[in-house]
């Protein structure tokens, strides 16, 4: 591991390379968070505004936050143990089914319901994972929190982000608005195949984000194994 610590590091899920979700959410995106930005050779029109209502969740690559990026308080070995250690605990499970919806004011694939396997996973992984967290400055907190509910700040002031335990929701950006009418079509017809799937979460990815605003890739994936 390079003595360069990055900038942030977040536990993700992702697809695996050959699940056909994680080959339409890097398409749609343009860019691959293993192996860099995908090729847009000359542009349309309307392919540039497509690029710029991605532009976040391009930058952050195809997923689902499992625990929102940190800076580190220790090293990324001992991170990266533990996130180890973490997916030999977790027993793998079968995912709802995703929808793509455009809740909250932005685009995602959402689950069509809830499941509490789902919550109790992440939860655990942010309680487990929270000693590397290296806090932030009372003045990032404050102005993160501003739009929050009372219950939203108190997780962010504990866990250095508000949409943890039963605030959280699983989703995977498609678009940082809402898509217009003919993106949306898009989005449903490349899409279609892989929310036709059934699919089970067998593994917890580590992105990283190399500096401030630098795109993040995928450092490591660390298969759930259930230790007999």
């Amino acid at each position: 591991m390079s003595s360069d610590p990055a900038y942030r590091y977040g536990l993700y899920y992702a697809p695996e390379q050959s699940d056909p979700l994680w080959q339409a959410g890097c398409e749609w995106l343009g860019r691959s968070p293993l192996t860099g930005d995908l090729e847009p050779g000359q542009l349309s029109k309307a392919e540039e505004e497509r690029v710029k209502l991605t532009a976040s969740a391009r930058r952050y690559g195809f997923h689902a936050t499992i625990k929102a990026p940190i800076a580190l308080a220790g090293s990324v070995e001992d991170f990266l143990a533990d996130v180890a250690a973490l997916a030999a605990t977790v027993k793998p499970f079968t995912l709802p089914r995703l929808r793509v919806s455009e809740e909250d004011g932005f685009t995602a694939l959402r689950p069509t319901v809830l499941n509490d396997t789902l919550l109790s996973a992440g939860t655990t992984c942010v309680r487990m994972l929270d000693r590397h967290r290296r806090p932030e400055s009372p003045e990032r907190v404050a102005a993160r929190g501003r739009h929050c509910t009372e219950r939203q700040k108190s997780l962010l002031e504990r866990w250095g982000y508000p949409y943890v335990c039963e605030e959280w929701r699983f989703h995977m950006t498609l678009a940082d608005d809402i898509l217009p009418p003919p993106f949306r079509s898009e989005v449903e017809t490349l899409f279609a195949p892989a929310l036709a799937m059934d699919r089970r979460l067998t593994s917890l990815c580590v992105f990283q984000e190399q500096s401030p605003g630098a795109p993040f890739t995928m450092l490591a994936r660390f298969p759930l194994v259930v230790q007999p």
